[in-house]
């Protein structure tokens, strides 16, 4: 069974890959507009970090 860090992390680069702004979105409705996913946010920065992806962390 997949990690939900790693389901999350795999939905943002998949819109990552379309443009960064398309990831920068998915990656504030996870995390920006809701605190329902904070606890795997650490795991998901670290993975997005990891695969090259950073450029869709944002803080608002």
């Amino acid at each position: 069974m997949i990690e939900m860090s790693t389901f999350i992390a795999k939905k943002i680069i998949e819109k990552a890959d379309r443009s960064t702004e398309e990831g920068q979105k998915k990656y504030r409705a996870y995390f920006v507009k809701t605190g329902l996913y904070k606890k795997w946010k650490e795991e998901v920065d670290t993975i997005l970090r990891a695969e090259s992806y950073e450029d869709v962390i944002v803080e608002a």
